[in-house]
Parts: structure tokens; C-alpha cells; sequence
């Protein structure tokens, strides 16, 4: 989903934070290839891969681990649109999650929402579509902070979620991150999810308002009946979903999307891709993130992506990506060490 693009919107008060921090937000807008006068224009469309490369540069030029969490307090989900205010209609914090996982797609389909209870509580879970850059901490931290602030709203006072995965690595510094999350939070996760306890999903919303919920209702069920990849998000959501947890055949992944299986493959068919295509795909992004964000062993990195050999889990990615797991972590570990590559005359 290399293509997809973003409001610039979602970037609001990202140079201001930089320049606090000590770093050149014309550096980092160069580095990441953002026009810097998007932030002058909060409805300008960038893509979804310079947004990524955005957080991931500041952060690195800043020498800040906790970016996207703090660039999260100079900002809320009123850039969603119609959908923020579908959403701030729902009559509970349990319909306002399932607003966003529903129709997230209408404002991105570069990021994938999914809401699933789970032993009662609700499970949310967040990431990038394939295609996009492996390094994507900061992008899912901002979208999970913002996503905690908005809960926090309607919770009682210090509610914290009742508990956190990331799919990476812990930083060395955890102040920023318990401050949003709790202490309830766990590193090198197979997805990137927030866990809401039973309690708080049937709470009514603190200052909600549902009399424009049937006029939103409209609005974002007809964007969303216009998309023209529906089915495709819905299926990657689906594979992204199930793979840590089941074969994710044809058939699971047909159930989790309410079709039967000769549907999905005709539906799949008319879009020019195939389902067995569609899961390769997710398992080469996953298989990069897992190697490059996360302390993963490569035999727990084939278990995830359901290989039950991590021999079979070489040859696919060598199929992938060009070289074995274990030199490409090695590489990518090795440019991180790299200086920042700065224009002359830059601080």
C-alpha cells in the first residue's frame, strides 16, 4: 500500500516538537521527502511512506525514542473527518471503538484498525499496510497515544489500558511510555494492540452527542461503499489478524470477513490478485518488522508467520527480500550505527 496517502494534518505541531528537541525540521522534512509547506496546509495529501519516514527521521535526528507519544499531546482524532464525528456520536466507548475499526479505511488505506473482544475485554489492534516502511514504532505509538488520550476522556480518573503489545523492541528510556500505556505494556509481541476492559466499553461517552449520528452514519457508509480496494483492506486486515494465531487459510480468513470462501476468491479474482499472493505479501512486511524493529529470535519469527521450519522461513525470505534473515538484521542493525546523512551547513 506504498501509494496511500494521508491528511499532513496528522503531523500537526511535528516541526514545532523537533525544533524543542534540538533538531532541523527542514532536515528532517528533506530526509523524509515531505514538502515542508504541507505543514502550513493541515488537508494536504502526503503519502503514507513519507509520514512514516517523517517520525522515524525526527525521531532520529531529535535522539528521542519517545516522539510519536509526545507529538500525541499536541493533537487529538478530530483529523479523521466525518468519522471523528461518527464516532463522538456513539451512544458508549464500546460503539465509538468499533466506529474507528469500521471505517478507518475511509481516512487511510495505508493502516489497518481491527476491534475484537476477547475473554470480554476489547482488543484493538493497529499497524501499516505491506509495502510501507519497516520502521514504523513511531507512527503506531502516535495512533495508540492518541487512541489512549480519546479513551482517557471518557474514563475514570487514571484509567490506563489494561494492557499494551508493540511488536518492538523496548527503548532504553520507559518514562514516556508508562505514562501512556501503564506498566501493564509488553515488548517484541507478535501485533501491535490496546486491551480496553469489559468496564469501560458499555460507559457512556462524556460529551457526546447523537443526534448528527444517522446524517454520519450515511456519510461515511457511502465513502466507504466507494472504495474500490474494500475488499482487498478488509482481506489484509483479516491474514494480519489470524497469522500469529491459526493456519489462516482461505477459509478462516473467509469467515473472519463474513464471505464464503468461492466469494472471497471471486472477489480477490476481479482485483487481479490471488489469496495465497495476498499472504505472501504480509508475511514479507511482517517478517522485515519482526527482524528489524524487535530482539525476536529467527525461530520464534518463523512460528509467528506459521513456518514450522525456520529452514522454510530462510528460503521464503531469501525469496523476499533477497538475503538470508540473519544477514539482513545484521545490516539493518549496522546502518542504524550510520551518522545521519545531513546537507552541508546543516546543524
Amino acid at each position: 500500500m506504498s501509494g496511500a496517502w494521508v491528511r499532513s494534518g496528522m503531523l500537526v505541531g511535528a516541526t514545532q516538537l523537533i525544533a524543542e528537541l534540538g533538531g532541523d525540521p527542514l532536515d528532517v522534512c528533506r530526509l523524509a521527502g515531505v514538502d515542508a509547506g504541507a505543514f502550513s496546509d493541515p488537508d494536504r495529501p502526503i503519502t503514507m511512506t513519507s509520514a512514516v519516514l517523517f517520525l522515524s527521521e525526527a525521531s532520529r535526528a531529535c535522539s528521542c525514542e519517545s516522539f510519536g507519544l509526545q507529538l500525541s499531546l499536541r493533537r487529538d482524532l478530530s483529523g479523521l473527518g466525518p468519522l471523528w464525528l461518527l464516532m463522538r456520536s456513539a451512544s458508549t466507548v464500546g460503539q465509538l471503538l468499533y466506529d474507528l475499526a469500521r471505517y478507518y479505511v475511509i481516512y487511510s488505506r495505508g493502516a489497518l484498525v481491527d476491534a475484537h473482544l476477547e475473554h470480554g475485554d476489547l482488543f484493538l489492534t493497529y499497524s501499516l499496510a505491506a509495502g510501507l516502511p519497516a520502521d514504523d514504532r513511531h507512527f503506531i505509538e502516535l495512533g495508540l497515544a492518541l487512541l489512549c488520550n480519546e479513551l482517557n476522556k471518557h474514563a475514570a480518573r487514571g484509567w490506563r489500558p489494561a494492557s499494551v503489545q508493540l511488536r518492538h523492541a523496548p527503548p532504553a528510556e520507559l518514562t514516556w511510555h508508562r505514562r501512556f500505556f501503564g506498566t501493564r505494556l509488553s515488548f517484541n509481541q507478535d501485533r501491535n494492540a490496546v486491551r480496553i476492559d469489559a468496564g469501560l466499553l458499555g460507559r457512556p461517552l462524556v460529551g457526546g452527542d447523537m443526534r448528527p449520528r444517522k446524517a454520519m452514519s450515511a456519510v461515511v457508509e457511502r465513502r466507504q461503499s466507494e472504495l474500490p480496494e474494500l475488499a482487498l483492506v478488509k482481506v489484509e486486515s483479516a491474514i494480519r489478524a489470524l497469522l500469529p494465531f491459526s493456519r489462516c487459510t482461505i477459509g478462516d480468513i473467509a469467515l473472519a470477513v463474513s464471505a464464503s470462501t468461492r466469494t472471497l476468491q471471486r472477489r480477490l479474482t476481479a482485483s487481479g490478485t490471488t489469496f495465497q499472493t495476498m499472504r505472501d505479501r504480509v508475511r514479507a512486511d511482517l517478517a522485515l518488522k519482526y527482524l528489524q524493529q524487535s530482539t525476536l529470535q529467527l525461530t520464534q519469527i518463523a512460528d509467528i508467520l506459521g513456518y514450522s521450519e525456520p529452514s522454510a522461513f530462510t528460503r521464503s525470505f531469501r525469496r523476499w527480500h533477497g538475503s538470508s534473515p540473519r544477514d539482513a538484521r545484521q545490516e539493518h542493525r549496522q546502518g542504524l550505527d550510520r551518522p545521519l546523512d545531513r546537507p552541508s551547513g546543516a546543524r
